[in-house]
């Protein structure tokens, strides 16, 4: 009995083996290159080649894929390693690059930028200051030829006074000269009187002496006093006394207008020393400032300068880490590809391999089995 249970346990294995094999001949079968394997394999055993041919044929093919997937395998780390060395280098690149941006990001807006905008101010300041300064020195001398040509004319009209009030008292003068001389002759006559022919021709001067001075605007004080003694002349006598306080009152306002000329002119001399002084004063402050101006727009093309040149840098360095970004992104995608190129063939490889492994197993252990399903698929029209 226990002979008989051993004896079916026995077939039972052998027929659960027997299956197994079936199973892992239609697997290797359903790959196209087991397929291809077993193809050649029929053909070799359908000839009668012999049996170790065959299995030294595989197993110099399984040879060769495990050659193969050890010289792969040192072309991926060798391969993989310099991907390694790049990208290293290209983040020790970025990184260098990244800080040297941030430096000049950092001297433009924490440096140059504000140095620019407070000598900008600068440059605004100083040239409102030149503009004052000149605004000032110009209205200045435009005050000053402004009061020159009123003292012209303040002058002129004492001059003009001083000529007619000096040419009245001169014909009084010298018509009583002349009538001194006649009197003198008659011994009989014992006043002296201007005659009416000198009366008349002392009025007309009178009266174009009243004429001139009333177009003098500084001197019309004088006209009332000149209407007054053209009055006195056409009703007093002219005798000894009334000419001398005629004459008198004559030099008396020539004086009295020639001292306003010499005041007139002494304020003149003032306003001309002052002016001078202050317009001195007021074109050293314009020389001292255009000067200031002068150096901050100097410094302020020199900032300018400096700060497109670090700009251009800058540009420069982004367009420099864009580019290292994008190349690092492209070694690391081609390294990527190569890496699952290398599984994929691995895999691939593998599988052959595997497959040529167990053809040999077949071979070695189920050749009987094997010959039968190749039979059998070549009977079935090529299918098993």
């Amino acid at each position: 009995m226990k002979t008989i249970l051993l004896l079916v346990l026995a077939c039972a294995a052998f027929a659960t083996t027997e299956t197994e094999y079936i199973q892992l001949i239609h697997r290797i079968d359903a790959t196209p290159f087991g397929r291809t394997l077993f193809d050649t394999i029929y053909l070799q055993l359908e000839t009668g080649d012999p049996l170790d041919r065959l299995l030294n044929t595989l197993s110099d093919l399984e040879d060769r894929y495990q050659q193969e997937q050890r010289e792969d395998d040192a072309e991926n780390r060798e391969f993989q390693d310099s991907c390694n060395v790049d990208i290293s280098a290209y983040d020790k690149d970025i990184a260098n690059t990244d800080s040297e941006r941030i430096s000049l990001e950092a001297r433009l807006e924490g440096d140059l930028y504000p140095r620019r905008a407070i000598i900008s101010g600068l440059v605004t300041a100083k040239k409102a200051e030149v503009k004052g300064y000149q605004k000032e020195i110009d209205e200045l001398d435009a005050d000053r030829a402004a009061q020159h040509a009123e003292f012209e004319e303040i002058a002129a009209d004492h001059n003009t006074a001083i000529a007619v009030l000096t040419e009245a008292r001169n014909i009084i003068k010298a018509n009583v000269e002349a009538t001194s001389s006649l009197v003198q002759k008659k011994a009989t006559q014992q006043v002296k009187e201007l005659s009416q022919e000198h009366i008349s021709l002392f009025q007309k001067h009178i009266k174009e002496s009243q004429r001139k001075l009333s177009h003098s605007k500084h001197m019309l004080r004088y006209v009332p006093i000149m209407k007054l003694l053209s009055q006195i002349s056409s009703k007093a006598k002219f005798d000894d006394s009334t000419i001398q306080k005629v004459i008198d009152l004559f030099d008396k306002l020539i004086n009295e207008v020639s001292d306003s000329l010499s005041l007139q002119r002494f304020a003149e001399d003032k306003r001309v020393e002052a002016y001078n002084k202050t317009r001195k004063l007021l074109v050293i402050a314009l020389t001292v400032a255009g000067s200031e101006l002068a150096n901050a727009e100097s410094d302020f093309a020199s900032v300018s300068d400096i700060i497109r040149q670090v700009e251009a840098s800058l540009d420069n360095t982004n367009q420099r880490l864009d580019l290292l970004h994008e190349r690092r992104t492209d070694r690391w995608t081609q390294c990527e590809e190569a890496a699952k190129d290398y599984a994929d063939a691995r895999s691939a490889r593998d599988s052959d391999r595997q497959v040529v492994s167990d053809t040999i197993g077949l071979v070695n252990k189920a050749l009987r089995t094997l010959r039968e399903q190749l039979a059998l698929r070549q009977a079935a029209g090529d299918k098993i």
